[in-house]
C-alpha cells in the first residue's frame, strides 16, 4: 500500500473507518460461505479503501499549508523569559501563564484540531544570553514563530535575526516602540502601550492638572527607561518644565539613593519614576526617608501594590487591565473565568498579581491569532493574522480598551486609564485615554513639530522668475489646480510656474516651511488650524501667509449601507489616506471635534476599494474636490455615501455641502442629495520679507494669477476654479502683503466702477439661491469670520 503522508494521517483514517467496516462483514461472509468470488470481491474492496484513504490524505494536505513548527497534530511556538536571574522568580511567572493557558486551551481540543507545543528557555532577562537561547529554539526546535517573549533588550538583541529569517515575533513583553516598525521590521510585533505612549498619557494628565509644576525624571539608563524619558520630553513640548533627570544602572548601583537626593534638590515638586522591579518601592521609601512629598507617578511596569509604605498614598499610575481586587469587578464573569483558571493550572500563584493578567492576556492573544489562520499555518499567515486584528476585546482588559492592528499598525493597544493609590489599593479614575496622536504618524507632522527658523539658500537659485508650487499626489485635485496655473500663467523667462507633486496639504505645509526651491502650496485651512489648535509649530502664524482662498473640498464618507451617520463608525476600521495627505488632517481633526474614536488604517482611498468590499474595512474617508475620478466609477448596490452633518463642532473650520446624482450618478439619487461639510482650499506660502527676492518671484506669481482668474474659471480648467475667491480672508492668517495690496488697489477701483454702473442700470430679477455658488461660499465664509470676531 502507498505510504499515507503524515499531515493528512488523520483526515484518512476517519475516511478508511467509514468505508472498511462494511467490506470487513463482506470478507467475513465470504470466509463462512467458501465462495472464491467473494473472497475475491473482499480483497478488492480492500484495496479500494486503501485508495480511498490515500486520495483522503492527499486532499487533507493540499487543503492545509504548512511551515516548519506545523502540522496536522502541534503548533510548536517558541518562548525566551527568565525563570533565573535577578527578575527571577517573580518574571517566571510570565512564561508559566502562557503555558498555563496553552495547557488549558489543549485540555479543551486545541485550536482546529491541532494542540499547542510551548517550548519555553530560559534567558535570565541577559541580553547576552538571549542570541543563543534563541536561536537553539529556531533551528534545533524548529518552532513556528516566536510568542510572548519577555524584556526589552533581550529581544531587540534577535530582532534582526527573526526579522532576516521570517520567523514571526509575536506580542513581546515589551512596551519600547521598536515593535512598532513594519516598514523595516514587519516580523515583530509588540502587545503593551508602548512606553513612550504611556508617558504621553500622563503628560496629559499633568498638562491639564499641574501645568505650573515642576517635574523631575527618575529612569533606568536603557531602552526601557529612555523610552519613557523620550515620551514624557515628546508630549510636554516645551509646555512644562524638566527640571532634574537622574539615570540608574540596574546592575551597576545598588540603590538610587543618590538619585533621589539630586531630584529634590532640584526643586521639582513632580516626580516621574521610570523605573521597575525593586525600584519603585526603594525610591518611595527615599523619598520618604528626605521628608519629600512630590507628586509621584510611577509606570505601569512598577507592578506593585504599596501598602503600608509611607509615602505611598495619592501615588498615580495607569492601567489597561481589570484588578482582581478592584470592587468594581467582584461580580464580573470575566474577573471569575480568570480565578477559575488560576485555581485549575496555577494554585500556587498569586491572584493578585496583575504580572500574571498581563501574561494571560498575550497568550489569548496568541490563540485568537491562531484560530484566524485556520488550516494555513504558514509564517506568512500567522504574520497576516496578527496584523489584522479588529475590535479584539479580551475579557481582562478595561471595557472600552480593544486590540486593533494592520499592517501599518503593530501596536495592538494604545488606551490607558489613570489610578491613584489610596487606602490601601489602586482607584481608577478618569476617562481612557490615549497614548497615541494621531498626527504622530505624519512624518511631516513630526519636521513642522520641530520648527524653528529656517534660512534659505537664495545662491543656489539658477532661474530668477521661477515659482515652485507643491501640489499633491497625482491625479488629484491639488495635482491638476497645478498643472492648470503652469499651463495658463507660464510666460517664458517672465514667469514659470513650476508644480511638484506631493502628497497633499501636510507636506505641503512642511515644505513650504523647510524645503529649499519650494515657494509656495496648495494647503487646507484646517490643517494650519490643527496646527495651531495642537500647539505643533512655534510661531507660525507669523512665518505662515496665505495668498488667496482657492476652492473647497467636500468630504466624502464611502460605506455599507448599514453605517448610516458618522457616529455609526466609533470604533470601526476607517482608510484615511496617508498621514501625509489632506483627507487624513480633515479626518482625524472631524472625529476628534465629534468624540468619534475609530481605528485608522493609512491606506490610498482608491486602493482600499477592494477591502472596503471584503469586509475588510468598515469605511474609506476622501476629501477631495467632487467629483472624485474613483469613486465616480463606483457600482455596488452595498455601498453609499454616507450623510456628514454641518453640527456646531464643525462650524468654525468647515462650509456646508451636498453631494448630488450629478456628481456621483451610481452613488446618489436625484430625490436624495447627501450632504456633507467643505473644507477650504488655500495657496500659501513662507512670510518673505517684503526686499527679499523670494517676495518678489511671490509677487509676480500673485499679479498673473489673480489677473488671469477669469481665464481659469473656463473650460477646460478644472471646475474648482470656479469657487476661487480672491477676496475672501482666511481667519486668524495673514494674507501674504503683494496679495493684499493687489485686492486694495483693484478692489476699490471696481467698487467704485460698480457704483456708477449702478445709476444707470435698473434692477435684475433675484434668481434661486445656490449652495455652491462661490459667492454664497464666500457669505458664509464672511458670517463664519464676523462670528468669530464677537466672540
Amino acid at each position: 500500500m502507498p505510504t499515507l503522508l503524515i499531515g493528512g494521517f488523520d483526515r484518512a483514517v476517519a475516511v478508511a473507518r467509514k468505508l472498511i467496516e462494511p467490506t470487513r462483514d463482506r470478507l467475513s461472509a465470504g470466509l463462512v460461505e467458501g465462495g472464491v468470488m467473494n473472497i475475491l470481491r473482499g480483497c478488492m474492496m480492500a484495496m479500494m479503501v486503501a485508495a480511498v484513504g490515500t486520495m483522503a490524505a492527499n486532499q487533507a494536505q493540499a487543503q492545509a499549508k504548512y511551515d516548519e513548527g506545523a502540522n496536522d497534530f502541534e503548533i510548536r511556538i517558541g518562548n525566551n523569559t527568565p525563570y533565573t536571574g535577578p527578575s527571577a522568580p517573580r518574571l517566571s511567572f510570565l512564561g508559566k501563564t502562557v503555558a498555563a493557558y496553552f495547557t488549558k486551551i489543549n485540555a479543551e481540543g486545541g485550536i482546529n484540531g491541532r494542540k499547542i507545543k510551548f517550548i519555553s528557555a530560559d534567558d535570565s532577562n541577559d541580553p547576552r544570553k538571549t542570541p543563543e537561547v534563541v536561536r537553539k529554539i529556531v533551528e534545533e526546535d524548529k518552532v513556528l514563530f516566536m510568542g510572548a517573549p519577555f524584556g526589552s533588550s533581550p529581544n531587540a538583541t534577535v530582532q534582526k535575526y527573526l526579522n532576516d529569517k521570517k520567523i514571526p515575533q509575536l506580542f513581546v513583553m515589551s512596551g519600547t516602540s521598536r515593535w512598532d516598525h513594519p516598514d523595516t521590521f514587519p516580523w515583530s510585533m509588540g502587545w503593551q502601550p508602548s512606553y513612550e505612549a504611556e508617558a504621553h498619557i500622563y503628560a496629559q494628565y499633568l498638562l491639564e492638572n499641574h501645568p505650573r509644576g515642576k517635574i523631575g525624571i527618575l529612569y533606568q539608563n536603557d531602552e526601557f527607561g529612555q523610552s519613557y524619558l523620550k515620551g514624557m520630553k515628546e508630549a510636554l513640548a516645551g509646555k512644562m518644565q524638566i527640571v532634574a533627570e537622574a539615570p540608574y544602572d540596574v546592575r551597576a548601583e545598588p540603590n538610587v539613593d543618590a538619585q533621589m537626593i539630586k531630584l529634590k534638590a532640584s526643586g521639582a515638586d513632580i516626580l516621574f519614576n521610570g523605573s521597575v522591579a525593586k525600584i519603585p518601592l526603594a525610591a518611595i521609601r527615599k523619598a520618604a526617608a528626605l521628608g519629600w512629598k512630590p507628586l509621584h507617578i510611577l509606570s505601569s511596569n512598577a507592578y506593585i501594590k504599596p501598602v503600608g509604605e509611607e509615602g505611598a498614598e495619592g501615588l498615580l499610575s495607569a492601567t489597561y487591565m481589570k484588578d482582581t481586587t478592584d470592587p468594581a469587578w467582584l461580580n464580573d464573569s470575566a474577573r471569575n473565568e480568570y480565578l477559575a483558571f488560576m485555581d485549575q493550572y496555577m494554585p500556587d500563584a498569586d491572584k493578585t498579581d496583575t504580572l500574571i493578567t498581563y501574561a494571560y492576556g498575550h497568550a489569548q492573544t496568541i490563540v485568537q491569532v491562531l484560530k484566524q489562520c485556520g488550516d494555513d499555518l504558514t509564517r506568512e499567515n500567522v504574520m497576516k493574522q496578527a496584523a489584522s486584528l479588529k475590535g479584539l476585546q479580551l475579557p481582562m482588559l478595561l471595557p472600552g480598551i480593544l486590540i486593533n492592528t494592520s499592517a501599518s499598525d503593530h501596536a495592538p493597544l494604545e488606551q490607558m486609564q489613570m489610578m491613584r493609590f489610596s487606602a490601601g489599593r489602586w482607584e481608577r479614575f478618569g476617562p481612557l485615554r490615549s497614548g497615541i496622536d494621531l498626527g504622530s504618524v505624519s512624518e511631516s507632522f513630526k519636521t513642522i513639530f520641530q520648527y524653528g527658523t529656517a534660512k534659505r539658500d537664495l545662491a543656489n537659485k539658477l532661474n530668477a522668475n521661477t515659482v515652485t508650487l507643491m501640489t499633491g499626489s497625482f491625479g488629484s485635485t491639488y495635482a491638476q489646480i497645478g498643472a492648470d496655473l503652469a499651463s495658463v500663467l507660464d510666460s517664458g523667462e517672465n514667469l514659470r510656474v513650476l508644480p511638484v507633486l506631493g502628497r497633499g496639504s501636510v507636506q505641503a505645509v512642511a515644505d513650504v516651511l523647510l524645503l529649499r526651491g519650494v515657494d509656495a502650496g496648495i494647503v487646507r485651512k484646517d490643517t494650519l488650524a490643527y496646527l495651531e489648535r495642537k500647539d505643533f509649530a512655534s510661531n507660525i502664524r507669523n512665518q505662515f501667509v496665505y495668498v488667496t482662498k482657492m476652492f473647497n473640498e467636500e468630504m466624502h464618507v464611502l460605506a455599507p449601507k448599514t453605517i448610516r451617520s458618522l457616529k455609526d463608525l466609533d470604533g470601526k476600521t476607517v482608510v484615511v489616506d496617508l498621514p501625509d495627505a489632506s483627507t487624513f488632517v480633515t479626518s482625524i481633526n472631524v472625529f476628534e471635534r465629534l468624540g468619534i474614536r475609530p481605528h485608522l488604517l493609512y491606506i490610498e482611498p482608491r486602493l482600499a476599494l477592494e477591502m472596503l468590499r471584503k469586509g475588510e474595512i468598515d469605511a474609506i474617508v476622501a476629501v477631495e474636490g467632487k467629483p472624485l475620478q474613483w469613486l465616480s466609477q463606483v457600482r455596488d448596490p452595498n455601498l453609499h455615501l454616507v450623510p456628514v452633518g454641518y453640527e456646531k463642532p464643525l462650524q468654525e473650520e468647515y462650509l456646508p455641502s451636498r453631494l448630488s446624482s450629478a456628481d456621483y450618478p451610481n452613488l446618489v439619487s436625484d430625490a436624495a442629495p447627501v450632504d456633507t461639510i467643505a473644507a477650504e482650499a488655500i495657496l500659501a506660502s513662507y512670510n518673505w520679507p517684503p526686499n527679499s527676492d523670494r517676495y518678489r518671484r511671490l509677487s509676480l506669481l500673485v499679479e498673473s494669477l489673480f489677473a488671469r482668474t477669469a481665464q481659469l474659471q473656463r473650460p477646460p480648467f478644472h471646475p474648482k476654479w470656479k469657487e476661487m475667491a480672491v477676496k475672501a480672508p482666511v481667519a486668524g492668517w495673514t494674507r501674504f502683503q503683494a496679495a493684499q495690496e493687489w485686492i486694495n488697489r483693484n478692489v476699490a477701483s471696481a467698487e467704485t466702477a460698480a457704483a456708477t454702473s449702478a445709476v444707470a442700470e435698473p434692477p435684475r430679477a433675484s434668481r434661486p439661491l445656490d449652495r455652491d455658488d462661490p459667492l454664497f461660499r464666500e457669505f458664509l465664509q464672511w458670517r463664519a469670520n464676523r462670528a468669530n470676531a464677537k466672540r
